[in-house]
């Protein structure tokens, strides 16, 4: 997750600094007030793959960048826009979100390992599929179909917990004054991203991380009739 950044990615895209500008004026004063130890701004050319336009952050402790798409400054209107993508970016870093994620899957990848090591070393599991000695790789298959209905149930979890995170990060945005640009930004990269807008409740929750737009909106549609 360190490494694919600094070493990966710069050998498939070009990853240049933002230039002196109001954006980055912008970009630098919102993280500064958020106390969010930036380091480095980027824009990467996106658009000499696709027109899918994204924004991210990565580093650890005080070293931290922000990497935006090229894609992402040229679909947006102004700039407001872009930096309320970074706001709701950095929401999921000042809600900790990131580092609930990373240690959640560092939990089940010890999991993982766990059953793993439990299935292989069960003489009676091998001897039930009709196998007298216990080979690794038929352990490894056995763990893979035994441990596939409770993936299925974890996967949905996760997928719960992670739009819950981007509600929540939309919330943040919002909070900081940027509930209308967000509005905008969203619908524009909805429209260029070429995504579902209005998948059916169930099939979302179940097969997205994210929530879709006509649910994003929504739910800061509601915050405003709470604030009311």
């Amino acid at each position: 997750m360190s490494l694919y950044p600094i070493l990966i990615a710069p050998l498939f895209n070009k990853f240049t600094p933002l230039p002196e500008g109001g954006l980055r004026l912008k970009i630098e004063r919102l993280a500064s007030t958020l106390k969010f130890p930036l380091k480095k701004l980027f824009v990467i050319d996106g658009s000499t793959r696709s027109t899918h336009s994204n924004a991210y952050m990565y580093g650890f402790y005080n070293n931290k960048r922000i990497v935006i798409y090229d894609t992402l400054i040229q679909q947006c209107k102004n700039e407001e826009e872009v930096v309320a993508v970074i706001a709701h970016e950095l929401g999921h870093w000042k809600l900790n979100h990131t580092m609930y994620s990373f240690v959640a899957m560092q939990v089940l990848t010890l999991l993982q390992f766990g059953g793993y090591t439990l299935v292989r070393n069960s003489k009676d599991l091998f001897e039930s599929f009709g196998f007298q000695t216990q080979p690794v790789l038929v352990g490894l298959l056995i763990f893979q179909h035994t441990i596939m209905p409770i993936h299925h149930l974890v996967s949905f979890a996760l997928n719960l917990v992670s739009r819950a995170f981007e509600f929540q990060a939309d919330g943040f945005a919002k909070n900081l004054g940027y509930g209308a640009p967000l509005r905008a930004g969203l619908i524009k990269l909805q429209e260029e991203n070429l995504s579902t807008m209005n998948t059916d409740p169930w099939y979302s929750a179940y097969h997205y991380s994210h929530p879709p737009l006509v649910e994003r909106l929504a739910a800061l549609d509601r915050s405003d009739k709470k604030e009311e």
